[in-house]
Parts: C-alpha cells; sequence; structure tokens
C-alpha cells in the first residue's frame, strides 16, 4: 500500500513539473508574438510594429504567376517611385479588411507609391477566392519564393521600399490609416526627408528646428548670414 501511495505521489510530481513546463513554454510563444506584434486569436492584427530604415531588400525581383497561373515578374528597381508590398491571405481577418480598402481611392504613404500584393502560391491560396477579394486591377502576385525571401512573419505585413529595392519602413496594422502613419513614421526615423511628402517634409523639418530649439518662422532663419 506504501508503494502504491509513493507511486502516485511520483507521478503527480511528474505531472505537475510536465504542466509547469507547458505553462512556461506557452507563455514565452505568447511573448514572442507580443514583441513580434503577432495577431491574436481573434485575428486581430497589431496595431505597429518596429521599423528597420534603410537596408536592401533580399531580392530586387519578384517572380511567381498571376491569378491565371502565368508566371508574373515584378521589377522592385523603379528608379524613383516607392513600392508598397502587400503580404496578404484569403484566409486572413485582417487582410479582408485591407482587401476592402484597396476597392477605394487610398491615400499612399508616399507620393506615386505602387502597391503590390503578395500572397502565397497557389497550393496554399486559392485564385478564385483572391479574384473575389481583390479589386480589378490590383497588381498581385502569387509567389512562395517571395515568402520565403523576406521572412514574412504574419499576415498582413507590409515592406515599403524606395525605388532602389530599398526597405525604408516595415510591420503591420489593423487597417489604412494605422498603415500609414507607422510607415511614414519609419521614413522619417529612417533619417532621409526627401522620401516624404511635402507636407510630412514641412512637419520633419519643424520637428528638427524644435529640437535645435528654433521655433518654426523665427525670423532668423530668414536672415542674410552676411547680413549679420
Amino acid at each position: 500500500m506504501t508503494a502504491i501511495v509513493v507511486i502516485e505521489g511520483v507521478v503527480i510530481l511528474l505531472l505537475l513539473i510536465l504542466v509547469a513546463g507547458l505553462l512556461k513554454s506557452h507563455a514565452e510563444i505568447l511573448r514572442q508574438l507580443h514583441r513580434l506584434g503577432g495577431a491574436t486569436e481573434s485575428g486581430d492584427a497589431p496595431a505597429t510594429l518596429p521599423s528597420v530604415g534603410f537596408g536592401e531588400a533580399p531580392t530586387t525581383e519578384l517572380i511567381g504567376t498571376d491569378l491565371e497561373g502565368a508566371t508574373r515578374t515584378i521589377s522592385l528597381i523603379t528608379g524613383r517611385s516607392p513600392t508598397l508590398l502587400a503580404f496578404m491571405s484569403s484566409g486572413c481577418a485582417s487582410c479582408r479588411t485591407f482587401f476592402q480598402e484597396l476597392h477605394g481611392d487610398l491615400e499612399p504613404p508616399l507620393p506615386d507609391t505602387r502597391t503590390v500584393v503578395v500572397t502565397k502560391g497557389p497550393r496554399s491560396e486559392s485564385p478564385a477566392k483572391l479574384a473575389e477579394l481583390a479589386p480589378e486591377g490590383t497588381t498581385l502576385v502569387m509567389s512562395d519564393e517571395t515568402w520565403d525571401d523576406f521572412h514574412v512573419p504574419l499576415t498582413p505585413y507590409f515592406l515599403l521600399l524606395d525605388g532602389q529595392a530599398r526597405v525604408i519602413g516595415e510591420g503591420s496594422a489593423g487597417n489604412w490609416n494605422q498603415l500609414l502613419s507607422l510607415l511614414r513614421q519609419s521614413v522619417a526615423d529612417s533619417g532621409d526627408p526627401t522620401q516624404l511628402s511635402t507636407k510630412d517634409r514641412e512637419q520633419f523639418t519643424d520637428s528638427r528646428l524644435r529640437r535645435s530649439g528654433v521655433e518654426p518662422g523665427d525670423p532668423s532663419l530668414y536672415q542674410n548670414p552676411l547680413d549679420q
């Protein structure tokens, strides 16, 4: 009888250790998802992810297929126009919000920005379902390789590239307005105001003046140094 009680005690102890280990692993997973801004169980996307500043994109062209199955190649080097890569999926609840917003007249994150929707390949996605979601005329490429190249951590996920295929902003958001705020802040943090719109460039300049102790519009800004 004593032996049975001892065995039961050992078994209970082992089970407690196992449960504690599982809880610790689960907590670590949740912390990592929170750090990455991962989607919640309800399918909601995070508000933001950290910007990365300038960095060369892992590839200068996207190679995949269109919704009809034809091979499609999209160059990321445009010379001047930025490119917004929108990594989305037909099975992602937050992605559907962006698909719906693409039907409207959206304000671009930077002037003349082109938007390219990138989904996984036909083995993982339904071209027919994507055709229902994506507005007519949407630039879309289905490519598992591109997802691997950019190490996409979750959906929806967005990368803003300049005309030389350099990443100047990235992250995730719940809607287009949140995304605009994130990407524009990323561009401002990158330290290259030439990538900003006229309005945002003015705000960038004003913020730098205030950091230097000079208020925008100060008369000293308009004085000729030779006259002083």
